[in-house]
């Protein structure tokens, strides 16, 4: 095999090319890895970037013949059907992992109650892009970040959010009114106070981020508490690993049922990503109910969700802080634990109003501002 320059090689074995990173680092890519990768003007929509061909018509013998330089950070490949198109190792390097992407949100970062550092973000200045790109920083390592000074009239909610992403409508509306009510219809439309726990794990699929809005608030207590999902479920692992593990492999139903809804759905207690981060707890000790499965696995079952319970309880996780009016917390229902402690109602008024959305929202808008330092992203007004 004859060395190119860019530490790039054609691998006649396979077909495809050799690429190196350092002396001990290279990985052979496949000849229709990198065809689908190919940047050519042929290749791909200059608009909308998605693929001006089908992959199946390519045939299984494809090969690289040729590798031409194209500048310091691109190569063109020659393939066995004619095709010629460029490669641009930026590009691949990123997606293999060998450099940084600085499109992508910042991994997260557990965080215990000694640990946590709450950052409060002023409403006001998030039209500046990066005061914005600070908040979703500081929203992707944490899990939550909390607002102040946003507009309190009733349903500004639905404004709020639209400024991260689409509202996700479920049988509750489009928002949902959190304050004491006759006859409720949840525990939480009671001034008692709600254990940690992810809201809606019986939803398909479950709704990926919640946010809480405080129009007004005139009672002592009911501070909202916030418990870091991956943090206890790594302790978990460092404390039993195997209660961890049956957490991880269990299928559990999770069911609601109300006056207009009858929901379910499945999933284990602990779910992890593709690269193997912890990213989904679902915890919610009043509608779980777990199979019927041997004693054995059952009994670990039981204790590794007893202590996630006694965890998601402690002060060493823990964190609270009080909602005053124009307070908005945005926070990842797949990691953040959320409840509140008791208040009296009867001390006057207390209305919080929620809703939901989905992970793509923020991410898009991170991407948007680490491509371009703006974004066209706008806030939608009914």
């Amino acid at each position: 095999m004859a060395t190119l320059q860019n530490n790039i090689e054609i691998d006649h074995e396979t077909g495809g090319i050799c690429l190196f990173d350092k002396p001990d680092k290279s990985i052979k890519l496949h000849p229709l890895w990198l065809r689908e990768r190919a940047n050519g003007p042929n290749d791909f929509d200059p608009i909308s970037h998605q693929r001006l061909y089908e992959h199946s018509d390519f045939p299984d013998d494809l090969r690289v013949t040729k590798i031409n330089a194209s500048g310091l950070d691109a190569v063109n490949l020659i393939f066995s059907d004619g095709h010629e198109s460029q490669i641009i190792l930026g590009d691949v390097k990123k997606e293999l992992g060998w450099q940084k992407n600085p499109e992508s949100p910042p991994l997260p970062k557990s965080w215990t109650t000694r640990t946590n550092e709450k950052q409060e973000f002023d409403w006001e200045t998030l039209d500046d892009p990066q005061a914005m790109k600070a908040l979703l920083n500081s929203y992707f390592k944490n899990g939550y970040c909390v607002m102040q000074n946003t507009p309190t009239h009733k349903d500004a909610l639905k404004m709020l959010a639209r400024r991260f992403g689409y509202l996700r409508e479920t049988n509750f509306g489009e928002l949902f009114n959190v304050e004491t009510k006759p006859d409720p219809t949840d525990i939480a439309y009671t001034d008692a106070a709600l254990a940690s726990h992810t809201d809606n794990p019986y939803r398909d699929p479950v709704p990926g981020i919640q946010f809480l809005h405080c129009l007004r608030n005139e009672v002592a207590g009911g501070l909202s508490t916030l418990v870091d999902g991956m943090a206890i479920a790594e302790q978990l692992h460092r404390d039993a690993p195997n209660e961890a593990q049956v957490l991880e492999e269990v299928i559990v139903r999770f069911r609601y049922e109300g006056p207009s809804a009858i929901l379910e759905h499945y999933g284990p207690l602990i779910e992890r990503d593709h690269t193997g981060l912890i990213r989904h707890i679902r915890l919610s000790s009043r509608v779980d109910y777990v199979p019927a499965l041997d004693p054995e696995t059952l009994a670990l079952f039981y204790s590794g969700r007893r202590r996630l319970h006694q965890m998601a309880s402690s002060t060493e996780f823990q964190i609270n802080f009080p909602f005053r009016a124009g307070t908005l917390l945005m926070m990842d229902n797949y990691r953040l634990l959320h409840g509140r402690t008791a208040f009296n109602g009867k001390q006057g008024h207390r209305h919080l109003q929620g809703c939901y959305i989905d992970h793509d929202g923020p991410d898009c808008l991170y991407r948007l501002l680490a491509r371009d330092g703006q974004t066209t992203w706008v806030i939608r007004e009914e």
